[in-house]
């Protein structure tokens, strides 16, 4: 047994010395004291030694163990050692020219074409207004001439704030579902003439698909003064288009219900891909409903404490990701929050 144990230390001082890299000892220590390695196996055939060689075989043993399991970590700080030498020694030329193409940063699309429209009506005097995101059920519906049990509310999917650890009922604060919360905080802080643009986040409880998202952007615009009409609300719709599409796109208004509005109208756009003609894109009707409008109902103008026989105006909104995606040829609208950047090289 002694000869034998004085044989694998041999052999295995012979290997360790060798080694060249840190794998090559990993193996060297699984072939000693791995679960079937040559020392645990070599400890199992014990039992068979003489009790008269045990008191000489056990520390001898234990000697060698502890030898082979330290001439392996000096080794192992060798070569790292040396990995540590050849990495000093190495130099990096930044003098040389690289072949890595430099990246440009860019505007995202949306945000491109809201910089876009605030600039169209910021020429027509209007100013940009915040609205709180976090609103009440007051200022997103009710004041609105929607009140509670109104079926118009099946048209918002509305994500209500959880307040048990807040000051409010329940059922009180919400996720605004559309810009037109701000329209009656314009009417109470400000005086007319008004002209106000809101530009900002809603957020609607949507099945997502290509065409809707549960955070989307809406554009909308308050002008209130004496003897606002459909006409004027004709002009902006077709200087919106115009100055977004193209020069060429008309506008035309159709009657549509919104419950803060009166008359309402949804606002068409001429087909930008057919010019009129019919096409798959508009369903061969040769125009595109793009907007919402119509002139703010008589009772929302009295809950922002304008009298409305006296003063009229117009409530006119769109979808900027809607919008982006007619201008820039974009099919889904989840690819404007996907991070893909793909999508941003191409436009």
């Amino acid at each position: 047994m002694e000869e034998k144990i004085s044989q694998i230390q041999k052999e295995y001082l012979e290997e360790i010395q060798k080694a060249q890299s840190l794998k090559e000892l990993d193996g060297i220590f699984l072939e000693l004291f791995g679960k079937n390695g040559v020392v645990n196996k070599l400890s199992e055939e014990f039992p068979k030694v003489p009790k008269e060689e045990r008191p000489k075989i056990g520390p001898l043993f234990n000697q060698i163990k502890s030898g082979l399991e330290k001439e392996i970590e000096d080794k192992r700080e060798k070569i790292r050692e040396a990995g540590y030498q050849k990495l000093d020694e190495e130099k990096l030329d930044f003098s040389k020219s690289t072949q890595i193409k430099p990246r440009k940063g860019r505007l995202h699309p949306v945000t491109k074409l809201e910089k876009e429209i605030v600039n169209l009506f910021t020429k027509l005097g209007f100013s940009q207004f915040s609205a709180p995101h976090i609103d009440s059920e007051e200022y997103n519906f009710e004041l609105l001439n929607i009140p509670k049990g109104h079926p118009a509310r099946d048209l918002w999917d509305t994500l209500y704030i959880d307040t048990h650890n807040l000051k409010a009922t329940p059922g009180e604060l919400l996720l605004r579902t559309h810009t037109s919360n701000a329209q009656v905080w314009i009417m109470r802080e400000l005086k007319p003439p008004v002209r106000m643009m809101i530009i900002d986040r809603c957020f609607r409880y949507e099945n997502l698909d290509a065409r809707h998202e549960h955070t989307l952007d809406q554009f909308e615009i308050v002008y209130i003064d004496k003897g606002v009409s459909m006409a004027n609300l004709q002009y902006l719709s077709e200087y919106f288009f115009k100055g977004i599409l193209g020069a060429d796109i008309k506008a035309r208004l159709r009657p549509k219900y919104y419950p803060f509005v009166e008359p309402g109208a949804g606002v068409d756009g001429l087909c930008i891909f057919c010019k009129g003609k019919g096409c798959k894109v508009c369903g061969g009707m040769g125009w595109l409903e793009l907007a919402g409008a119509g002139m703010i109902h008589p009772k929302v103008l009295e809950n922002g404490g304008i009298d409305p026989s006296v003063y009229s105006g117009i409530a006119w909104g769109v979808g900027p990701e809607r919008m982006a995606m007619l201008k820039y040829g974009v099919e889904d609208i989840r690819l404007f929050k996907s991070g893909d950047l793909k999508l941003y090289e191409s436009i």
